[in-house]
């Protein structure tokens, strides 16, 4: 059985962990897990959780047993984070919630973490280190590497969504849209045609906004 560390110890990290834990209550005991890795050594004080941060991510070497479960949403911190591990020689796992509709034909990339409620129809492609909580996806959409879909967000057929883009809470995004690489789309906006690359998005119809 592999050792498990949970990449990050905030809110997202901490979701990650009851994922695994339903997995285990569910499906079968698949991992030791060991705890959390964080740079921040304290983030769990305060906080009712019965693992604890076992180390820094910065100073963590891979051993042989070790895989890693990533709990960070920030597409950006992600990807750094990941290409910095990954160059260890980190292993990293898929957590797929056993509550979820997985479709037919669909592809999942590595690293991706899956939360309850989640579904997709068919010929979805989910990139890497893709985090899903409880949404919805068409059939034949796309999803680039690192790129975190919120609660209740409905992406219909065909949409296309790049890297490292975030989508807050109940976006709705329109058939056929495209939502280029590093794109902000803010809780409940609806995107109706594209939005470009490294832009912020509010509303209906989603527009730019600049802090």
């Amino acid at each position: 059985m592999k050792n498990l560390y949970i990449v990050g110890a905030s809110g997202c990290g901490r979701e990650v962990l009851n994922i695994i834990k339903d997995i285990h209550a569910i499906q079968g005991t698949r991992w030791n897990i060991i705890g959390f890795l964080d740079d921040n050594l304290h983030a769990l004080e305060g906080i009712d959780c019965d693992f604890k941060v076992v180390g820094t991510i910065s100073d963590y070497i891979p051993q042989e047993n070790d895989v890693l479960a990533l709990g960070i949403a920030n597409p950006q911190i992600k990807g750094n984070l990941v290409k910095m591990l990954k160059e260890k020689g980190a292993v990293f796992e898929t957590i797929i919630h056993p509550y979820v509709a997985l479709g037919r034909f669909n592809t999942i990339g590595e690293g991706a973490v899956i939360y309850s409620g989640f579904g997709m129809s068919v010929n979805v492609h989910i990139g890497n280190f893709c985090t899903l909580l409880a949404c919805g996806l068409g059939h034949d959409v796309s999803i680039g590497d690192f790129s975190t879909i919120s609660s209740w967000c409905n992406i219909m057929g065909y949409v296309k969504i790049g890297n490292r883009v975030f989508m807050g809470g109940n976006c709705a995004v329109a058939p056929n849209a495209v939502i280029e690489d590093d794109a902000y789309v803010g809780v409940g906006s609806v995107v109706l045609r594209k939005v470009k690359a490294g832009n912020k998005v509010f509303g209906n119809p989603a527009k730019s906004f600049n802090y």
